[in-house]
């Protein structure tokens, strides 16, 4: 963990100094993202109340990171799917390639036409 950086932000027009690691995204950078969210909900909202808004807002922001993280979870799915599929590929291949007497893999003779066909070579 590095040392903590200090920045002066303004969130829904109140200025905070906020102490954090700079990892990821900037302290500024967070501020002003969590100020438009917030400014949003005051656009939106009929209530004044900044501890209301506040509270609305970090739902908002709850429903985000929900909706990216099944989103992630939904790709790392996919990607484990596609990565079991390119293993049984391969294994198939590499069966048939034995099956064809290819040579083992130190030596240095010649691939047989099958591997260069599913290589995609010559």
């Amino acid at each position: 963990m590095g040392a903590a950086s200090y920045a002066r932000v303004v969130i829904l027009g109140e200025e905070y100094r906020i102490a954090g690691e700079a990892e990821g995204a900037s302290i500024p950078e967070l501020a002003a993202y969590v100020d438009d969210k917030m400014n949003a909900v005051r656009r939106q909202s009929s209530s004044p109340d900044a501890k209301r808004i506040a509270v609305m807002a970090s739902l908002n922001l709850a429903d985000e990171l929900f909706r990216e993280r099944a989103r992630s979870a939904a790709l790392a799915v996919e990607l484990q799917s596609r990565v079991a599929r390119l293993d049984a590929s391969l294994a198939t291949a590499l069966s048939e390639l034995e099956a064809e007497g290819a040579p083992s893999a130190g030596r240095a003779e010649p691939r047989s036409q099958r591997a260069l066909e599913l290589s995609g070579g010559a």
